[in-house]
């Protein structure tokens, strides 16, 4: 291996390693025994397969794969209109402040006061603001709020979804690829879920790399207007995501890393490929000044009382109670201290402190157990859903088994697309001579980058490692010596020794292994949980002296738990009533919360709010401009609110 190289070889080796990491937390994690078993098990059969599957799509005609392509998409967006209209879930957490705020703005009310959360997070400003901008036209189109994101979120994951797939062919060549990529998008979770369901920063992030690297791989055969077109297009589109998504500034140094290697090594590169990266760094630079311009066009002020210093998220990111994911008792520690400078002064000190009482093999310790979580998908569809806002008529433990399978297949297909690129990382490694495709060591120092950052500085989450999907299309679409053509040395035979007998030693843990499936044990039934939060101190209703609010819920499974969202001090009493048989259950009074536990029938129920008090009292009710939060409204006394809600969950127990 020549010297001049090795610079380019430490990049896939890090990716490679991650990657290890990343199937190694998909096979285990979430922990249970039986359905890791399941996913070994699943892995070796689309092992054994796998060729097989190559073999027989390679020799599918051109307009063959473009009819399975279109067919598959076709199908895809059939389903997902059907999951929008019939199974909507409850949208809680930061997209929720988020779509809340932007409505404001749709609406050119620039008030910042109903809570805290954008003093503390002023980066969500800017996607606020363009989500508003959105909002602002559909409303002009005559559409709903929830029409809006619904059409909204369309275009983002089926653009993702449809560029992904026309990458892969382009690049790769290869019909089992892409036509293995559209059977995951078909029945994974992915098309269906999060991304379809719930609007927020990752998936536009997820867009602006696909297109990025779409327009850099191409840009050697544009022509001259092609290339001011589409120049045009990816500045804009960089400046949109890094306003969206601050993170993606990984993309920019890793543009750097690239354009010195270009310096130091092969600067007939820069003639290729010089303008386009030039455009993203511009891009990058100027979403500084447009911050700035959105923030004083919808009259937001920072507010230092409230706001977290960049180092929090490092402070985070080594606290081992929290795996170096989001931690609530750093934010409520930050948030003893009055002024920013007091937070900057006390995690000077934190920081080194944490580190040190971690040690080398605890600081090691963190990186892997970080990384593992980055890119595990386990859990990535349930992501700031609060439930169906009415669960179908199913047994509930049929719906359990159908998210265990969800969760299943995410698993198996990640760790298929996670073992594809390991495979050509170690390509890279043995390669003799570097690609002459430099694009394809940008996604890959790019992916290295988000790793890195997630791993060694900042918090981490299942969804952060989502950005690495699209430059991993990108490195698994890379054209090189086919893996499988190594294989071929690999007879059927011995193939089939190797994955049968992973898969029957799998096959005899699960057998063998005394626990059964981790379950849930609870299912939401009907919910709205969408809430701006105390946490943030939003602001209160309050509930005049004999005012009654009330909220119709209807169920259509059997229900063992009902809870509402109630303020420590309010003096309310509570009552369920079933509309069917004229029923009245009596909520408890816990902590935060009115409970009533009992056997509920599938039916209509209306939740009763009195306040028989003299006084006034405080009540948690979301109210929005246009964005239906339940399938019936609120009232307060005679008064019928088509767009607030109070904060409830109708759950079921269900036995093991």
């Amino acid at each position: 291996m020549s010297k001049k190289l090795t610079v380019f070889k430490i990049f896939p080796l890090i990716l490679a390693f991650g990657l290890l990491i990343g199937i190694v937390s998909n096979i285990f994690f979430p922990q249970d025994v039986k359905l890791s078993c399941l996913v070994v098990i699943a892995c070796a059969g689309l092992a054994f397969v796998w060729p097989l599957f190559q073999t027989l799509t390679n020799r599918l005609s051109s307009k063959s794969v473009t009819r399975f392509i279109i067919s598959g998409l076709l199908l895809m967006v059939v389903i997902q209109l059907l999951v929008l209209h019939f199974l909507p879930v409850t949208v809680y957490h930061d997209p929720f402040r988020v779509l809340s705020q932007a409505e404001l703005l749709s609406k050119n009310n620039y008030s910042w006061s109903n809570s805290t959360y954008f003093w503390r997070y002023p980066n969500n400003v800017s996607i606020t603001f363009l989500l508003g901008q959105w909002l602002k036209f559909t409303n002009f189109l005559g559409l709903t709020t929830n029409a809006g994101l619904h059409f909204l979120s369309l275009i983002f994951l089926d653009s993702f979804i449809s560029l992904s797939l026309k990458n892969i062919r382009r690049f790769s060549k290869q019909n089992g690829l892409v036509l293995a990529a559209l059977i995951f998008f078909l029945i994974s979770p992915f098309a269906y879920t999060y991304y379809l369901q719930v609007f927020y920063s990752d998936l536009p992030a997820m867009v602006c790399l696909l297109f990025g690297f779409n327009v850099l791989m191409r840009w050697p055969t544009l022509s001259k207007k092609n290339r001011l077109f589409q120049g045009l297009g990816l500045f804009l589109l960089i400046l949109i995501g890094q306003l969206i998504k601050p993170n993606l500034i990984v993309f920019g140094i890793a543009i750097i890393v690239l354009l010195g290697i270009f310096l130091i090594r092969n600067r007939s590169q820069l003639l290729i490929y010089g303008i386009p990266l030039a455009i993203i760094l511009i891009g990058f630079g100027a979403s500084i000044p447009a911050k700035a311009a959105i923030q004083n066009n919808v009259h937001f002020t920072n507010n230092t009382k409230y706001e977290l210093p960049t180092a929090n998220w490092i402070w985070m990111s080594y606290d081992h109670k929290s795996y170096g994911t989001y931690s609530n008792s750093a934010v409520k520690k930050m948030n003893t201290f009055s002024t920013i400078a007091d937070r900057k002064t006390y995690l000077k000190k934190a920081i080194p402190k944490r580190i040190k009482a971690l040690g080398p093999r605890g600081v090691i310790e963190q990186w892997l157990i970080k990384t593992g979580i980055l890119l595990k998908v386990g859990d990535l569809q349930a992501s700031y859903s609060g439930g169906l806002i009415e669960a179908p008529n199913i047994q509930p433990k049929l719906q359990i088994i159908l998210t265990m399978l969800g969760s299943l297949i995410m698993r198996v297909g990640f760790i298929f697309i996670y073992g594809i690129a390991f495979f050509k990382c170690l390509v890279m490694l043995t390669a003799k001579k570097a690609s002459g495709k430099p694009i394809i060591g940008l996604a890959v120092i790019t992916a290295v980058g988000y790793l890195l950052f997630h791993t060694f500085v900042w918090e981490t989450e299942s969804r952060y490692g989502q950005a690495l999907l699209p430059l991993l299309f990108i490195v698994s679409a890379f054209p090189t010596p086919s893996i499988l053509q190594s294989t071929k040395t690999f007879s059927m035979r011995k193939r089939g020794l190797i994955t049968g007998g992973i898969a029957v030693l799998a096959v005899l843990v699960f057998v063998t292994e005394s626990t059964s499936f981790v379950r849930p044990k609870e299912v939401v039934v009907a919910s709205q949980r969408s809430q701006l939060s105390a946490q943030y101190d939003a602001k209160l209703a309050t509930i005049q002296p004999g005012t009654t609010v009330t909220q119709k819920v209807k169920i259509k499974q059997p229900t063992t738990k009902v809870s509402i969202l109630v303020p420590k001090r309010a003096h309310l009493t509570g009552t369920l009533v079933s509309l069917n048989n004229q029923k009245r259950y009596t909520f408890k009074r816990t902590k935060t919360y009115f409970i009533v536990h009992g056997k509920f029938k599938r039916g209509t129920y209306q939740i009763v709010l009195n306040n028989f008090n003299c006084k006034a009292q405080k009540l948690q009710i979301v109210q929005t401009q246009s964005y239906r939060l339940a399938p019936y409204p609120l009232r307060i006394k005679d008064t019928q609110h088509a767009y607030a809600s109070l904060i409830y969950t109708f759950s079921n127990k269900v036995s093991s």
